[in-house]
């Protein structure tokens, strides 16, 4: 395959395009559509984040070789190029050395704090549930004469 041509693919609306734990394989530029970037925790799907045309994701499992650390899931029809591993990784070669060194921390750095961000919504959601079933509203305003929450 030439450099310069990446391939094309086109997902239905609700298909998965990669499921965390697969191996990095390409990366995918989206030409339309919407993408969910989705992960499971606590047997939740939470969504990290919603892509649009002319945003890349799939890219750090392609940078830090480990495997993806989320699900990608059509919100409509959408079409990406797909930009193959071993193309990315001449690209990466190719950069100096000061630069793949900060795209490996960059995406180190972003696993991490996704991973803390979605226990930190959960637990939230789950301290928001339980002092509801306790009749507390967490979002309500203070009854005159008690305390302003904080």
């Amino acid at each position: 395959m030439s450099q310069g041509i990446l391939p094309r693919k086109h997902f239905a609306v609700g298909r998965t395009i990669f499921r965390a734990g697969d191996p990095g394989d390409a990366a995918y530029v989206i030409e339309s559509g919407i993408v969910d970037i989705q992960r499971s925790v606590g047997g939740q799907q939470k969504s990290i984040a919603k892509l649009a045309a002319g945003e890349i994701f799939g890219e750090m499992a392609l940078i830090d070789g480990k495997r993806r650390m989320a699900d990608a899931l059509a919100v409509t029809n959408v079409t990406v190029l797909i930009v193959p591993a071993d193309q990315f990784t001449d690209k990466m070669r190719a950069a100096d050395p000061f630069v793949r060194a900060l795209l490996r921390m960059f995406t180190e750095n972003l696993r991490l704090m996704t991973r803390n961000a979605l226990i930190a919504q959960t637990q939230n959601e789950n301290l928001r549930a339980r002092l509801k079933e306790l009749g507390a509203d967490p979002g309500a305003e203070p009854a005159p004469g008690e305390a302003p929450r904080t």
